[in-house]
């Protein structure tokens, strides 16, 4: 889709004469969008599920460089976090034409919904800015410049803001050259009409124009020609007239002329996440340091001592309360974690954003040993078991490939095991005759298990997911080993382990995605334990006998539950401890009866990736990290929370 080409919206239109009545095995019920050179279609699942599927036009099929464009949009799709785009469900070529499936995300445009209900005010317009701020840092997290960041490419869906349309998109790496004047002329930064490269800085340009149009209902740089509009955004100050006081010193830094003086995303973020106004930033160019220090201005930031530590490990540390106190890692970004005693030490382990495996002592935060590196792209999952009762790590990423490490040594064991057709978004670790295995579940819609001793696949791939496989988890279920898996589609499955068949079923279990999945014990037997993702946000247990679901569901996080561990407290309570990606709380729950035990933990400032669960110096712990790069220990002994 080329730059102000289309009118997108999540509201379909009929099909129209010569649109085709399916795609792959996608049938075609409406017209999401059209743009100069494709279109995006409205269609369903085989379980029902709508779906928008994304297709080149007909007279574009033979054109290899807009094939090529598309292709390299689909990648950028999947690398960028799921929160802040429509998570990217499969692809291919159909008929000579490449196509792209993705979730369908029901709501207005920015764009059309300003224009038809007017500006966003109060709280609301607050929580538009920071979140597509936050999906603004993902995107760049992926490695990627969006180049047309407008109000008619942010979808406001039920569960929040919704970025779209990367057809233009550049990666960082790659964005070398002149770029050429791609993008909507009224949401450009000077530079880029100047024909300079895309950055990050152009985007945060684009942003703070589209939250003026968001706060105000015009446009930034106004103008009743293309000429009028250029010549304003390349010589005029902004109009910022209706834009709330404490937004304008914020948009009108963004705004600047110089790219060198608009601040960075991460210093955005911080500015609107406090309480007091910004100052008013000089209109003259400074450099990006500087306007760090003005954006801070007036602000009342909470400073976190830089050391390492324990507050204390004895025993009057309250339920829910920091053991120590944060420690920022050697990742930016954590997207999974697991615990093991290396040496005699309990240490975390922790999959990166950036493709690295980090180990740190548990209880000083200290590095231990270097970073492992191997995987191309994001780790999605990690676990930690024994093979030969050395330590290991067993993950998994967006490269489609599962690995092992010696974490004593910092080595890989073995070559990497392949033979997933895409992303590995989860791994976990089992036993299976007295050996240890790691099974794992992907984009392919398959979980495969692997012999962590000998290095080698076992048995063929486990089918019956029809989406992706976001979650595995091992277990026993009457003296057998099995898999417990979560789809995409909110598909409950328990496999045998040994022969991949199936043992129970749960069909959409989950009202929303499957995100996470972890096994746990009640009372005699052991259990399978599931997290809700978009639509659904519960905690559920199931029988991994019969796939029945045993009590209600937990409730309570507002937002995925994406983190999830299982384990015990000092009574012996059977818990579970879970993280919400976007609500910012980690949560106890009774496994027993689903009441939580005490309050939610807050103190994250972002997404929460992850959480697991383990012994410290004799107390239990809860570990949890995200986007922040900050691993937080928290307290699960007693004193517990009164009544609980």
């Amino acid at each position: 889709m080329g730059p102000g080409e289309g009118d997108f919206t999540s509201e379909p239109h009929p099909l129209a004469e010569g649109d085709p009545l399916r795609i792959a095995d996608y049938p075609l019920t409406g017209v999401l969008g059209s743009g100069g050179q494709g279109v995006v279609y409205l269609s369903r699942t085989p379980l029902g599920r709508p779906v928008a599927v994304k297709t080149l036009h007909a007279r574009m099929a033979g054109d290899g460089q807009a094939q090529e464009r598309f292709l390299r949009e689909t990648e950028i799709a999947r690398r960028v976090a799921a929160f802040c785009t429509a998570r990217v469900l499969d692809a291919g070529v159909a008929g000579g034409r490449p196509y792209l499936v993705s979730e369908y995300v029901q709501g207005p445009s920015l764009e059309r919904l300003v224009a038809r209900d007017g500006p966003r005010t109060g709280g609301g317009l607050d929580r538009l800015a920071i979140t597509t701020l936050m999906a603004l840092q993902a995107i760049h997290r992926a490695g990627v410049v969006h180049r047309d960041f407008k109000p008619g490419n942010v979808i406001m869906g039920r569960e929040g803001p919704v970025v779209i349309d990367f057809g233009i998109a550049r990666a960082l790496e790659h964005s070398t050259t002149t770029s050429g004047l791609v993008g909507t002329p009224a949401y450009m930064s000077p530079e880029l009409l100047g024909g300079a490269v895309a950055s990050v800085a152009s985007d945060v340009f684009a942003w703070a124009a589209t939250m003026v149009y968001a706060a105000s209902g015009h446009r930034a740089f106004p103008g009743s020609t293309p000429g009028a509009i250029l010549n304003a955004i390349m010589t005029r100050e902004p109009d910022l007239a209706g834009v709330p006081g404490h937004l304008r010193p914020l948009l009108t830094a963004c705004l600047a002329k110089d790219p060198a003086s608009r601040p960075a995303v991460a210093d955005l973020l911080t500015a609107l996440t406090h309480e007091r106004p910004l100052a008013a930033p000089p209109r003259v160019a400074v450099g990006r340091r500087r306007m760090v220090r003005v954006l801070a201005a007036g602000v009342l930031v909470a400073a976190v001592p830089a050391v390492y530590g324990l507050f204390s490990t004895t025993p009057g540390v309250p339920f829910g309360s920091l053991v120590r106190q944060p420690v920022t890692g050697r990742q930016k970004w954590v997207l999974s974690l697991a615990l093991i005693q290396v040496n005699g030490r309990p240490v975390v382990v922790s999959g990166g954003y950036d493709g690295t495996i980090a180990v740190a002592d548990l209880a000083t935060g200290a590095p231990v040993g270097a970073t492992l590196k191997g995987h191309e792209g994001p780790i999605w999952s990690v676990a930690t078991g024994l093979v030969r009762d050395a330590p290991v790590v067993v993950s998994g990423g967006l490269d489609g490939t599962v690995r092992l490490w010696d974490l004593a040594t910092g080595t890989p064991i073995h070559e990497p095991f392949t033979g997933h057709r895409g992303s590995v978004e989860s791994v976990a670790v089992g036993r299976l005759n007295g050996r240890p295995v790691a099974v794992s579940g992907g984009q392919d819609h398959t979980v495969r298990r692997w012999d962590l001793t000998g290095g080698a696949a076992i048995g063929g791939p486990i089918e019956g997911h029809p989406t992706w496989v976001l979650a595995v988890a091992a277990g026993q279920s009457a003296g057998r080993p099995v898999v417990a898996s979560g789809g995409y589609d909110g598909r409950i499955l328990i496999s045998d382990l040994a022969t991949g068949a199936k043992v129970a079923e749960r069909a959409a279990g989950h009202s929303g995605p499957v995100e996470s999945m972890t096994v746990g014990r009640l009372g005699d037997r052991q259990v399978a334990i599931s997290g809700g993702g978009d639509g659904d946000h519960a905690v559920r247990v199931w029988d991994l006998a019969t796939g029945a679901p045993i009590g209600r569901p937990f409730t309570g996080h507002r937002s995925w539950a994406l983190g999830l561990a299982a384990g015990e407290l000092d009574d012996g309570r059977a818990v579970v401890v879970s993280g919400g990606y976007r609500d910012e709380t980690v949560r106890v729950w009774d496994l027993a009866t689903g009441a939580p035990i005490g309050g939610p933990f807050l103190g994250h400032r972002g997404l929460i990736e992850a959480v697991t669960v383990g012994v410290l110096e004799g107390r239990r712990v809860a570990v949890s990290a995200g986007d922040d790069g900050m691993v937080r220990v928290w307290s699960l002994g007693p004193p517990y929370p009164p009544g609980s």
